[in-house]
């Protein structure tokens, strides 16, 4: 009994190791590249430029007070509602009713020396034609004429501009709106924008809402007057609302990034044209503006997308060109030892495609692209709808993939803790 036992006991050992061994053998046997693909669709595309910026009102007025004072009366407070004309801030006027006070005595005397001057000149006129005077005396008597008729003037002017420093101590809305911004309280001073721009308030229209927003070069000369626009505002999670491009800068704003480098933005902005409730200027927005669009386009997803040497069939490095260096730059690196002797591949020996899975092996499809969105690119020669394209995994699809190698479809992984 126990020799028996033995003998079946090593059988099904060695049955045992011979299964486990075909499984390594076949194993071994399957090189197999593990991909995942997709089916190549015709679908609406829609190419969009990302922007972040702020939302601000359409319209709106910095309430500044154009002669230097102390605010005495302050009417209004942020958030108030007002209208075209209404009275806001009023500055002390005492210095500036007194400086009223000496000119309009300084302008009654001017007026009494020229009334005076003029009475001179009738007299020296009358002596002359009685041959009482000589043309000396009246020559005089003209001058001295025409000198206090020129002070008058200036008299004149003067008191008229202290009229209207006096009258600038009242300040009105020049429009009507929200005072979206108060920037003094009562009793501060105001500069007066004699000087620079002293911002007392702010007055908005805040029923006409927009996004300024900042649009990278490269992307700036797709934009367009017009364009439809999706607007994200941060105060309002997983909520869109639709604009329209009203404004595009025509000068770029430079941000700098790296001491070496230079970001260029231009400001477009978004007027939104929906009804937004309780939006303030000020808060944090990104804008999709949608340059193009497709209604039927063949396409497949953006990672699909591949370089390939057009000789070699293998995956390439693309280096941008860099600024090209000066004889004399080339000859002191050539001294140094630190010239850069090494070749990249340049762009004209590259080529673009997609890998095509044909049975069990894939298939260099050079191709040509049109508009791209977020997540999908156009395909408009190389494929056909329902082709079976290549999507991952992204290493093997950038590096390792070849035509005509042998391929299986990956597995999708089970979620972990899941019982068979």
């Amino acid at each position: 009994m126990k020799s028996r036992i033995w003998i079946i006991a090593i059988a099904v050992l060695v049955l045992a190791a011979g299964v486990s061994g075909y499984f390594i053998v076949k194993k071994k046997k399957d090189k197999r590249t593990e991909v995942t693909v997709e089916a190549a669709e015709v679908r609406r595309l829609v190419s969009t430029v990302s922007a972040t910026g702020s939302v601000e009102p359409v319209t709106q007025v910095k309430v500044s007070a154009e002669i230097p004072g102390r605010i005495v009366q302050l009417n209004v407070k942020e958030g108030d509602r007002v209208e075209k004309g209404q009275f806001l801030v009023e500055l002390d006027s005492q210095t500036y009713l007194a400086a009223l006070e000496s000119a309009t005595s300084s302008l009654r005397s001017a007026r009494g020396q020229k009334q005076k001057a003029e009475a001179d000149l009738r007299r020296v006129r009358e002596l002359v034609g009685k041959e009482m005077a000589s043309q000396a005396d009246l020559d005089a008597a003209q001058a001295a004429a025409e000198l206090y008729a020129g002070q008058l003037d200036q008299a004149v002017a003067e008191e008229k501009r202290v009229r209207e420093n006096l009258a600038k101590t009242r300040i009105a809305s020049p429009m009507s709106g929200t005072v979206s911004r108060l920037n003094k309280e009562l009793g501060e001073l105001t500069l007066g924008s004699q000087f620079q721009e002293d911002v007392i308030l702010v007055v908005a229209d805040l029923s006409a809402m927009q996004v300024r927003a900042e649009v990278d070069e490269n992307d700036i000369v797709g934009v367009k007057l017009g364009d439809s626009a999706k607007v994200e505002i941060d105060a309002y999670p997983d909520t869109s609302f639709h604009g329209v491009v009203a404004e595009i800068s025509q000068s770029a704003t430079e941000k700098s990034l790296q001491a070496e480098q230079q970001g260029k933005n231009f400001d477009v902005k978004v007027a939104i044209t929906d009804t937004v409730r309780g939006i303030r200027p000020g808060m944090s927005s990104t804008v999709d503006i949608a340059t193009a669009e497709r209604d039927s386009a063949l396409s497949v997803s953006l990672q699909c997308v591949a370089v390939r040497d057009k000789k070699a069939g293998k995956a390439v490095e693309i280096k941008e060109k860099e600024k090209p260096k000066s004889s004399r730059e080339l000859a002191a690196q050539a001294k140094a030892g630190v010239a850069d002797t090494s070749k990249t591949t340049a762009r004209d020996e590259i080529e673009q495609g997609l890998f095509v899975k044909v049975a069990d092996s894939v298939v260099w499809k050079p191709v040509r692209t049109g508009l791209s969105s977020d997540r999908h690119i156009e395909v408009t020669s190389g494929v056909n709808a329902g082709d079976s394209v290549v999507n991952g995994p992204y290493r093997v699809l950038a590096r390792e993939l070849t035509g005509g190698m042998k391929v299986k479809i990956k597995k999708p992984e089970e979620p972990k803790g899941k019982k068979k």
